[in-house]
């Protein structure tokens, strides 16, 4: 019994000098996240979230934890819809395949566009999302086939599917 009450006095003193491994967030303080676009050029992964939130990283792992860096860890990546990587995307399909950050329901595209603008492409995926997931593109890759994305084409200021 003596070890218990112990344990607590332990808890409730670190807990009140914010020393404990977890702490707790408001949910109002989250930032959803809706858009992610990941660009792989040579060996460093740039994130984009809109906003004016981005991330550079050797990995892509590493560049999603500069970007919670950034964001105070308020930013909630769980709740990405797409994903969209942009060209050359084998790479960037590689790595966001084996990332645990998104959820595996998110779907997947890519673009030609060098460098989307995440507004106008969160804006057409809300009303036109992908059919292919991080599912369909850990299962490719899995069966050692490169992953059929489909293609977000840059027309007239917005964005569209290519046929």
């Amino acid at each position: 019994m003596k070890k218990v009450i112990w344990v607590l006095i332990v808890v409730l003193v670190l807990g009140a000098l914010n020393l404990l491994p977890f702490r707790s967030r408001e949910l109002a303080d989250l930032l959803p996240v809706k858009t992610v676009i990941v660009t792989c050029s040579g060996k460093e992964y740039t994130v984009d979230v809109g906003a004016g939130v981005k991330a550079v990283g050797d990995t892509l792992s590493d560049a999603l934890k500069r970007l919670q860096e950034q964001t105070s860890d308020d930013l909630f990546l769980p709740t990405a819809e797409q994903v969209v990587l942009t060209e050359p995307a084998e790479e960037a399909a590689q790595a966001v395949a084996e990332e645990t950050a998104f959820r595996p329901a998110a779907g997947v595209c890519r673009t030609p566009d060098p460098s989307p603008d995440p507004n106008a492409l969160g804006q057409y995926l809300k009303t036109h999302p992908s059919d292919c997931t991080i599912v369909d593109l850990q299962a490719a890759i899995a069966q050692g086939r490169e992953p059929d994305l489909p293609v977000l084409l840059p027309v007239g200021g917005g964005y569209r599917f290519e046929d």
